[in-house]
Protein backbone atom coordinates (compact mmCIF):
# COMPACT_ATOMS: atom_id res chain seq x y z
CA UNK A 1 0.00 0.00 0.00
CA UNK A 2 1.35 3.16 -1.07
CA UNK A 3 5.15 3.92 0.20
CA UNK A 4 7.31 3.03 3.32
CA UNK A 5 5.88 4.61 6.23
CA UNK A 6 8.16 8.12 6.73
CA UNK A 7 10.88 8.19 9.43
CA UNK A 8 12.63 10.81 11.39
CA UNK A 9 15.25 12.86 9.79
CA UNK A 10 19.26 11.66 11.05
CA UNK A 11 19.11 14.82 13.45
CA UNK A 12 15.82 14.16 14.78
CA UNK A 13 16.18 10.51 15.45
CA UNK A 14 19.28 11.07 16.91
CA UNK A 15 18.04 13.76 18.71
CA UNK A 16 14.60 11.47 19.87
CA UNK A 17 17.34 7.98 20.82
CA UNK A 18 19.13 10.50 23.27
CA UNK A 19 15.61 11.29 25.34
CA UNK A 20 14.26 7.93 25.41
CA UNK A 21 15.14 6.45 28.37
CA UNK A 22 14.27 9.70 30.54
CA UNK A 23 11.36 10.38 28.38
CA UNK A 24 10.23 6.23 29.17
CA UNK A 25 10.62 6.63 32.90
CA UNK A 26 9.03 10.24 33.06
CA UNK A 27 5.78 8.54 30.83
CA UNK A 28 5.77 4.96 33.06
CA UNK A 29 5.69 7.39 36.00
CA UNK A 30 2.34 9.49 34.97
CA UNK A 31 0.81 5.67 33.89
CA UNK A 32 1.47 4.55 37.58
CA UNK A 33 0.12 7.30 39.03
CA UNK A 34 -2.84 7.86 37.19
CA UNK A 35 -6.61 7.05 37.91
CA UNK A 36 -7.84 7.25 34.16
CA UNK A 37 -5.55 6.34 31.06
CA UNK A 38 -6.30 8.47 28.11
CA UNK A 39 -4.42 7.01 24.61
CA UNK A 40 -4.33 8.86 21.89
CA UNK A 41 -2.88 7.40 18.78
CA UNK A 42 -2.25 8.86 14.88
CA UNK A 43 -0.55 8.24 11.81
CA UNK A 44 2.57 6.92 14.03
CA UNK A 45 0.92 4.09 15.47
CA UNK A 46 -0.64 2.51 12.89
CA UNK A 47 2.82 2.93 11.32
CA UNK A 48 5.04 0.85 13.79
CA UNK A 49 2.82 -2.18 12.33
CA UNK A 50 4.21 -1.33 9.02
CA UNK A 51 0.80 0.67 7.53
CA UNK A 52 1.72 3.34 5.14
CA UNK A 53 0.88 6.97 6.98
CA UNK A 54 -2.25 9.07 5.13
CA UNK A 55 0.55 11.42 2.94
CA UNK A 56 1.81 7.78 1.41
CA UNK A 57 -1.78 5.24 1.42
CA UNK A 58 -2.16 7.38 -2.20
CA UNK A 59 1.28 6.52 -3.88
CA UNK A 60 0.00 3.95 -6.34
CA UNK A 61 0.52 3.89 -9.61
CA UNK A 62 -2.84 4.32 -10.95
CA UNK A 63 -3.72 7.22 -8.86
CA UNK A 64 -0.36 9.04 -9.59
CA UNK A 65 -1.52 8.47 -13.05
CA UNK A 66 -4.67 10.56 -12.74
CA UNK A 67 -2.93 12.96 -9.94
CA UNK A 68 -5.25 11.82 -7.35
CA UNK A 69 -3.93 12.45 -3.59
CA UNK A 70 -5.38 10.55 -0.60
CA UNK A 71 -7.79 13.79 0.30
CA UNK A 72 -8.98 13.24 -3.07
CA UNK A 73 -9.77 9.76 -3.33
CA UNK A 74 -11.75 10.27 0.19
CA UNK A 75 -14.41 12.06 -1.04
CA UNK A 76 -17.85 10.07 -0.80
CA UNK A 77 -18.77 11.43 -4.49
CA UNK A 78 -16.57 8.75 -5.85
CA UNK A 79 -18.99 6.41 -5.07
CA UNK A 80 -21.68 7.99 -7.35
CA UNK A 81 -19.30 9.26 -10.11
CA UNK A 82 -16.90 5.97 -10.34
CA UNK A 83 -17.77 3.25 -7.96
CA UNK A 84 -15.05 1.20 -9.24
CA UNK A 85 -12.75 3.81 -8.03
CA UNK A 86 -14.00 4.03 -4.81
CA UNK A 87 -14.05 0.48 -3.70
CA UNK A 88 -10.55 -0.08 -5.46
CA UNK A 89 -9.02 2.28 -3.46
CA UNK A 90 -11.28 1.20 0.56
CA UNK A 91 -10.53 -2.57 -0.61
CA UNK A 92 -6.55 -2.04 -1.21
CA UNK A 93 -6.96 -0.07 2.18
CA UNK A 94 -9.34 -2.73 4.09
CA UNK A 95 -7.33 -5.69 2.68
CA UNK A 96 -4.10 -4.04 3.98
CA UNK A 97 -4.98 -3.61 7.42
CA UNK A 98 -6.60 -6.51 7.71
CA UNK A 99 -3.76 -8.69 6.66
CA UNK A 100 -1.44 -6.64 8.57
CA UNK A 101 -0.68 -7.82 12.40
CA UNK A 102 -0.89 -4.95 14.93
CA UNK A 103 1.99 -4.31 16.20
CA UNK A 104 3.18 -5.37 20.16
CA UNK A 105 2.25 -2.09 21.31
CA UNK A 106 -1.28 -3.19 21.47
CA UNK A 107 -0.71 -5.94 23.70
CA UNK A 108 1.57 -4.09 26.30
CA UNK A 109 -1.63 -1.47 26.26
CA UNK A 110 -4.28 -3.97 26.87
CA UNK A 111 -1.59 -5.45 29.31
CA UNK A 112 -1.87 -1.42 31.29
CA UNK A 113 -5.17 -1.51 30.90
CA UNK A 114 -6.18 -5.07 32.47
CA UNK A 115 -3.68 -4.62 35.18
CA UNK A 116 -4.26 -0.95 36.42
CA UNK A 117 -7.70 0.62 34.68
CA UNK A 118 -10.15 -1.91 34.47
CA UNK A 119 -10.77 -2.57 37.76
CA UNK A 120 -10.90 -0.09 40.22
CA UNK A 121 -13.44 2.61 41.86
CA UNK A 122 -12.68 5.11 39.33
CA UNK A 123 -13.17 2.37 36.68
CA UNK A 124 -16.78 1.65 38.42
CA UNK A 125 -18.06 5.07 38.46
CA UNK A 126 -16.75 5.92 34.78
CA UNK A 127 -18.57 2.81 33.67
CA UNK A 128 -22.02 3.41 35.30
CA UNK A 129 -21.71 6.81 34.09
CA UNK A 130 -20.67 5.88 30.83
CA UNK A 131 -23.67 3.10 30.95
CA UNK A 132 -26.30 5.27 32.09
CA UNK A 133 -25.41 8.51 29.73
CA UNK A 134 -25.59 5.82 26.46
CA UNK A 135 -28.70 4.71 27.38
CA UNK A 136 -30.19 7.97 26.51
CA UNK A 137 -30.89 9.31 22.93
CA UNK A 138 -28.36 11.73 21.63
CA UNK A 139 -28.26 14.04 18.75
CA UNK A 140 -25.97 11.64 16.76
CA UNK A 141 -28.36 8.93 17.29
CA UNK A 142 -30.75 10.76 15.84
CA UNK A 143 -28.94 11.98 12.93
CA UNK A 144 -27.74 8.32 12.33
CA UNK A 145 -31.32 6.77 12.85
CA UNK A 146 -29.40 4.33 14.89
CA UNK A 147 -30.72 2.49 18.22
CA UNK A 148 -29.34 3.81 21.70
CA UNK A 149 -26.43 1.99 22.98
CA UNK A 150 -27.60 -0.85 25.33
CA UNK A 151 -25.04 -3.05 27.75
CA UNK A 152 -26.20 -5.77 25.91
CA UNK A 153 -23.97 -4.74 22.82
CA UNK A 154 -20.91 -3.11 24.47
CA UNK A 155 -18.96 -4.05 27.60
CA UNK A 156 -19.30 -0.78 29.41
CA UNK A 157 -15.28 0.91 29.95
CA UNK A 158 -13.62 1.24 33.18
CA UNK A 159 -10.75 3.95 33.58
CA UNK A 160 -9.13 3.04 30.05
CA UNK A 161 -9.76 5.10 26.87
CA UNK A 162 -8.32 5.09 23.35
CA UNK A 163 -9.13 7.64 21.20
CA UNK A 164 -7.46 7.50 17.15
CA UNK A 165 -7.37 8.99 14.19
CA UNK A 166 -6.62 5.85 12.48
CA UNK A 167 -8.70 3.98 10.10
CA UNK A 168 -7.40 0.35 10.56
CA UNK A 169 -9.81 -0.73 13.34
CA UNK A 170 -6.96 -2.85 14.37
CA UNK A 171 -8.15 -1.37 18.55
CA UNK A 172 -10.39 -3.40 18.00
CA UNK A 173 -8.57 -6.77 18.24
CA UNK A 174 -7.21 -5.74 21.89
CA UNK A 175 -9.70 -3.39 23.46
CA UNK A 176 -13.19 -3.70 24.03
CA UNK A 177 -15.56 -1.43 21.67
CA UNK A 178 -16.68 0.60 24.53
CA UNK A 179 -13.35 1.79 25.28
CA UNK A 180 -12.93 3.35 21.93
CA UNK A 181 -13.64 6.44 20.41
CA UNK A 182 -12.49 6.94 16.61
CA UNK A 183 -12.47 10.40 15.09
CA UNK A 184 -12.46 9.05 11.48
CA UNK A 185 -14.27 6.01 11.85
CA UNK A 186 -12.80 2.88 10.37
CA UNK A 187 -12.52 1.12 7.13
CA UNK A 188 -15.15 -1.74 8.57
CA UNK A 189 -18.20 0.55 9.12
CA UNK A 190 -19.45 2.49 6.07
CA UNK A 191 -22.45 4.83 7.38
CA UNK A 192 -23.98 7.83 5.32
CA UNK A 193 -21.73 10.84 5.61
CA UNK A 194 -25.26 13.20 5.96
CA UNK A 195 -28.79 13.58 4.95
CA UNK A 196 -27.80 13.69 1.28
CA UNK A 197 -27.58 10.45 -0.42
CA UNK A 198 -24.41 9.83 -2.32
CA UNK A 199 -26.04 7.24 -4.34
CA UNK A 200 -29.01 8.38 -5.83
CA UNK A 201 -32.44 5.91 -6.30
CA UNK A 202 -33.03 4.98 -9.39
Amino acid sequence: MGAQPTKPEREEADELRKNVPQACSEAADAILDADVLLLATGAGWSAESGLAVYRDIANVKAYAERDLTYRELCVPSWLRDEPELFWGFWGLCFNDYRQTRPHDGYGIVKKWRDAMFSTSDVADVIGLRVAEQEKQSSLEDLKNEEEAWSNDHVTPPGAFFSYTSNVDAHFYDVLDAGEIRECHGNVELYQCGGRRGVVEDE
